[in-house]
């Protein structure tokens, strides 16, 4: 039975949030996300899926989110802080700059949103460089603890292409080529505030401008069950207030439409997707770089609940006797 897990987008608290869901999922659910057949990863969520397929553990995203290791999120000794201090510093130098991002970061915007090819524009991203924030104050983030080639075990990255406005998916077969590092780069370029990354004729910003999750493309590489952790959804069982409903709706409608398209190709898909709680100890900035340890002890709970009902159980006991060789369990 071919096992998808789907990490999405949410930047620094999506990372924190993941990092406490698969620590649970391996714990109490038998889940090793590290072991998956596939991995989807989008934004925040293909650094996680880029590193589980690059040697880290589930235990080290645990670790590194609750500051005990000095990689990804900082840690307790003095380099780490310091990395965690220079963690996205501004991109402009001077007020000037600054303005001009601001106009070079408006065009980017707008190209990503919009879903047909458009022919460029000859020296305007130069002319008008985007981005106000840099993903680190070193030019080489990730260059330690990414792999440098391409996982052998299959792994996809998202991207959007800004020139034809189509999705651009790393690791799939037929898509283009690129280091692990340039693909997560690129899909973590939300645009606006970090610049485009160029791959060949392409200009590329982050995945989750069409998705936060792509669960599809784990029903096209046909994946039976499919776990997605969706940081910027919600639980419709427990919604959140009003504000962070409206900014969350957009997510969580595509990720819905995504599990419906999926079940309807009789694929099991099993949502994790944030409490009321949750989203509020989130907050509204996806990019801040407190709280992490909460959040991802949080989002532990959260799955410890969520694996403790019958849908969870019923679905992941059958996935763990299909493994072995077993029958299908029924009542899902």
């Amino acid at each position: 039975m071919k096992l998808g897990v789907v990490l999405g987008a949410g930047g620094t608290v999506g990372l924190a949030y993941e990092a406490g869901v698969l620590m649970a999922l391996k714990e109490l659910g038998g889940v090793d996300a590290a072991e998956a057949d596939l991995l989807v990863g989008t934004s925040a969520g293909s650094i996680a899926a880029a590193h589980l397929r690059s040697g880290w553990s589930v235990e080290d995203l645990w670790r590194s989110a609750r500051g005990e290791q000095p990689n990804l999120l900082g840690a307790t000794d003095e380099e780490a802080a310091r990395r965690r201090d220079e963690l996205l510093p501004p991109a402009f130098a001077s007020p000037a700059d600054a303005l001009l991002r601001v106009v070079g970061s408006g065009w980017i915007l707008g190209r990503s949103l919009v879903r047909w090819p458009m022919p460029q524009i000859p020296g305007l991203t130069l002319a008008l460089p985007s981005g106000l924030l840099k993903m680190s104050a070193g030019d080489d983030v990730f260059a330690d603890t990414l792999s440098d080639t391409w996982p052998e075990r299959e792994l996809y990255l998202s991207a959007v292409d800004t020139i034809s406005g189509r999705r651009v998916v790393f690791g799939r077969p037929g898509s283009p080529r690129a280091t692990l590092h340039q693909a997560v780069l690129a899909s973590c370029a939300v645009p606006g505030v970090f610049a485009p990354v160029r791959i060949g004729r392409r200009v590329l910003v982050d995945g989750g401008i069409h998705s936060t999750t792509h669960l599809d493309l784990a029903v096209k590489a046909s994946c039976e069950l499919v776990i997605a952790v969706v940081p910027m959804a919600f639980t419709p069982e427990d919604p959140p207030d009003i504000a962070h409903q409206l900014l969350r709706r957009m997510p969580a409608r595509w990720v819905a439409k995504e599990a419906a398209y999926a079940r309807a190709r009789d694929v099991e898909v099993l949502l994790l997707r944030p409490t009321a709680a949750e989203v509020s100890l989130h907050g509204l900035n996806f990019l801040r770089r407190d709280r992490w340890t909460e959040i991802a002890e949080a989002g532990y709970q959260s799955t410890a609940a969520a694996l403790a009902t019958d849908r969870f159980r019923a679905a992941l006991d059958g996935h763990h006797r299909r493994r072995r060789g077993g029958t299908r369990s029924s009542g899902i």
